[in-house]
């Protein structure tokens, strides 16, 4: 008789120790060691200490951060919290849910790179956090206490649990669906029980947070339900009701929204950046031509290894050994499943980031947690690799960013000009228009950003009453020099996070 992991509680192949802890139907989980507290506090503790830290430090970053975060503060000054705006126009890249979460902060903290990258730091924690409850539903505290560390530790959940940017929220989401998505197909699961409304409302509530990548879960259960129907209980009519609840709840904020931009939001945010970020490439991130395209479907796999890094070492090995098995471990089978479906997906999409398999990492680290806790010694190899990335982290986001911060040119020019600024200071660039000067010196301007041509710059100086423009320092010559005779200007040299070169700006304000 054949045992089927998270499955049959009774016909257990004795060769497979792992069947036992896992185990269960949808009641009470037989639990194995003792649930206490302490796992649930070194979790959170841990997860703050590592996503905080330095975050207070570095100014806003690359293009993502600055946008999300000024668009944020432009819902809350208009009052305005349906539509996002940037820089006095719509921002239809995302839906809102990271703009609440970071008007919420920013009421709370005040409107400052810490508190715009808080949400990414609480949705990230709260991830961990729901690894380790996961496995103790499981009957196996310890192997959720190592997925979550796992997940905390790896080298792009570091990196990108303190960006402000919308992805923490939507990996949240989506494993909280693939989560309640197992427990609701459980054989003796209510059919409209409370997993039932967890998962759809994940479904919607990932959607808020970024679109219809968050729908994914739902095609690996039925992936799970078409190939092990026995394992996976799910119907037309269930799925059908689930669905049509997900498309209500996110209608609540969508139609709205449709309506006060005719129809642009969908056109633009679904249209554009997801249809054609799938079929073409945006701002250079893929190979170009169908022959680029080929050539760049191998990326993940070699980008994994640095992105679940140091963890990902252990993964082939961790296959081979779990192939054998696959038939008879279900949940095993099942958090691959959904981790696959994402990196596959993000394979073939044209547009390639390093950050767009992340949502996989939840269900491959619990997976893998599951897997190296009947190996030997894993508490040792578990603890060199969260004290080694712990570590490192700790030096780059304490030592590295103090160093690194002069170097942000937009934030160094808004700290020299911004004593000789007033609130109605026109504002304007030459060449460089990145996201990054909207964001520093909106903190003090109520203008918008404008952006000119060298001809345009010299009229904009010209005209009275106060004024700043900001160019490259080279362009600042011959005739611009002449109008700008009596005006104060300020020089700084750094590096263009966005495209990671060096750049020299000058400002120069007319009072």
């Amino acid at each position: 008789m054949e045992a089927r992991i998270g499955y049959n509680p009774v016909k257990v192949v004795p060769m497979l120790d792992l069947v036992k802890p896992l185990a269960y139907t949808s009641g009470v989980p037989p639990l194995t060691e003792r649930i206490s507290a302490k796992p649930l506090r070194t979790v959170v503790l841990l997860s703050l200490v590592l996503f905080l830290s330095g975050n207070w430090i570095l100014p806003l970053m690359d293009r993502d951060e600055p946008r999300f975060a000024e668009a944020s503060r432009e819902m809350l000054q208009r009052g305005d919290y349906l539509i996002p705006w940037f820089n006095g126009q719509y921002r239809f890249d995302k839906p809102p849910l990271i703009y609440w979460c970071q008007i919420a902060a920013y009421k709370v903290l005040g409107q400052n790179p810490f508190a715009a990258r808080l949400p990414s730091v609480l949705f990230a924690t709260a991830t961990a956090i729901l690894l380790l409850l996961w496995g103790r539903r499981l009957g196996n505290e310890r192997a959720g206490f190592y997925a979550a560390i796992m997940f905390g530790t790896c080298l792009q959940g570091l990196f990108h649990a303190r960006l402000a940017v919308a992805d923490l929220p939507m990996v949240f989401f989506v494993s909280t669906a693939a989560w309640s998505g197992w427990e609701m197909t459980r054989p003796r699961a209510a059919p409209h029980g409370g997993w039932w409304w967890m998962f759809y409302g994940s479904l919607a509530l990932g959607f808020l947070a970024k679109g219809p990548v968050a729908w994914l879960p739902l095609a690996g259960l039925m992936l799970g339900s078409w190939l092990r129907p026995d394992e996976f209980h799910l119907t037309r009519l269930t799925v059908g009701i689930g669905f049509l609840l997900t498309l209500v709840l996110v209608g609540l904020w969508g139609v709205p929204a449709l309506i006060v931009t005719h129809g642009r939001f969908f056109t633009v945010g679904i249209g554009h950046h997801v249809v054609f970020r799938s079929l073409g490439i945006m701002e250079g991130h893929g190979g170009p031509g169908w022959l680029g395209f080929v050539l760049t479907l191998p990326l993940y796999l070699v980008t994994f290894f640095f992105s679940f890094f140091p963890w990902a070492l252990k993964v082939p090995s961790a296959l081979r050994a779990w192939w054998p098995s696959r038939r008879l471990d279900v949940l095993g089978w099942y958090l691959l499943v959904q981790a696959a479906l994402i990196l596959l997906v993000f394979t073939l999409v044209r547009t390639k980031l390093p950050h767009y398999t992340l949502p996989a990492f939840p269900c491959l680290s619990l997976w893998l947690a599951l897997h190296i806790i009947r190996g030997p010694d894993p508490v040792k190899w578990v603890a060199w690799g969260v004290t080694g990335t712990c570590g490192v982290a700790l030096v780059v986001t304490l030592g590295l960013f103090t160093m690194a911060r002069p170097y942000f040119v937009a934030a160094t020019l808004w700290r020299q000009a911004r004593p000789f600024c007033s609130q109605q200071t026109e504002f304007a660039t030459v060449e460089f228009n990145e996201p990054s000067l909207v964001w520093e010196f909106r903190e003090g301007l109520t203008n918008y950003m404008q952006q000119l041509s060298v001809e345009q710059a010299g009229q904009f100086l010209q005209r009275a009453g106060s004024r700043i423009l900001i160019l490259p320092t080279q362009q600042f010559t011959g005739e611009l020099m002449n109008v700008a005779t009596n005006a104060m200007t300020f020089r700084s040299i750094g590096i263009d996070t966005a495209r990671f070169k060096r750049i020299d700006l000058t400002a120069v304000i007319k009072r």
